[in-house]
């Protein structure tokens, strides 16, 4: 089925072009006009109450399309995009955007359009999971967007992110500065960006500190409690001789530190671990677990307040500078000493 977009792209003009039309607005060129009813003829495109609607009022609804919307770390940030948004007298429409294991190549561009056709007045993207090509197909004819945890040069000032290579550098750098130099790893997923970048930045930290992380060290993870427990285990059963575990997350991390002390080891005289997020629950874990303090909250906060200024027409402050910080608890121990 055709949709809003499919018209704009094949009469080569924006979606609010095509509403004007549908609307049967004056503020459109005979030229134009043609344009736009010859692609809902060719497409044989049936207008619903969602397009019509799109110039002659707003929804008062911002989507979310994401695939980064599980757990409780991205569960609390999802809180902080709906509670500004309910400030402001408006709701959040989410969809997930998991399109992994779908055979459909146009799965994003269908699940964008039927975000579109609920009726919204602006769409977050919330991880790296759709293209760049896709992003900057829907941008065109949906300009209303902003990406949150990626980057896009050519709509920098839609983009909110901050430096993951940085981050995954002050986390090697810390473990190093306590004194470590036998570390292991368990990754963040490397089917994202982000998770290759934190990765990228702990290595070179080893590597500018003359030090060598053997690949038999390191362990491919995926965000999850269970990928956290195996990844322990599986050092384990390697006899590994290390002082010092990063974690690509803190639900890695916590479930690294509950799988080692199961095993009869101290966290962190036997073993240090450091998590990666600073999650609500690190202060609570047993030791509290050090980490490195990502502005998430931060970032979505800006991004939602970007959207409601852009669509709503509101003068929010929109921060676009987002440091990273080394937060120190208990799990990290200075063996400097020793």
């Amino acid at each position: 089925m055709a949709t809003i977009i499919d018209v704009a792209k094949l009469a080569g003009v924006g979606i609010g072009s095509v509403s004007r039309v549908i609307n049967g607005k004056d503020s459109v060129s005979d030229k134009t006009r043609l344009k736009v009813n010859k692609a809902i003829k060719t497409l044989n495109y049936k207008p619903n109450q969602s397009a019509r609607s799109l110039v002659s009022k707003k929804f008062n609804t911002i989507g979310i399309w994401g695939t980064e919307l599980a757990g409780t770390f991205n569960s609390q940030t999802l809180r902080v995009i709906d509670h500004e948004l309910i400030t402001h007298q408006k709701h959040c429409l989410v969809t997930n955007g998991d399109i992994s294991n779908s055979e459909n190549p146009n799965l994003a561009i269908d699940s964008v359009n039927d975000l579109i056709s609920k009726g919204c007045d602006g769409i977050i993207f919330w991880g790296t999971d759709i293209t760049h090509f896709d992003i900057a197909y829907i941008e065109k004819y949906f300009p209303n967007i902003v990406l949150l945890n990626n980057r896009i040069e050519k709509i920098d000032q839609k983009c909110f992110y901050f430096n993951h290579y940085k981050a995954g550098y002050i986390a090697g750098q810390h473990l190093v500065d306590k004194g470590h130099k036998s570390i292991a790893c368990i990754t963040g997923d490397f089917q994202t960006e982000d998770g290759r970048k934190r990765h990228e930045g702990f290595l070179d930290a080893m590597k500018d500190n003359s030090i060598t992380i053997p690949s038999e060290f390191i362990i491919e993870g995926d965000y999850s409690f269970i990928k956290g427990q195996k990844g322990v285990m599986t050092l384990l059963k390697r006899n590994l001789d290390f002082t010092a575990l990063f974690c690509g997350n803190d639900q890695s991390a916590m479930s690294a530190i509950a799988t080692l002390t199961s095993k009869g080891f101290n966290v962190p005289d036997d073993i240090s671990v450091l998590g990666y997020d600073d999650n609500e629950i690190a202060p609570f874990t047993s030791p509290p677990l050090s980490t490195v303090r990502v502005p998430f909250d931060d970032m979505a906060l800006a991004a939602v307040r970007y959207l409601l200024n852009t669509c709503y027409d509101l003068q929010l402050s929109v921060e676009h500078n987002f440091p990273v910080e080394l937060i120190e608890r208990k799990s990290v121990k200075n063996i400097n000493n020793k």
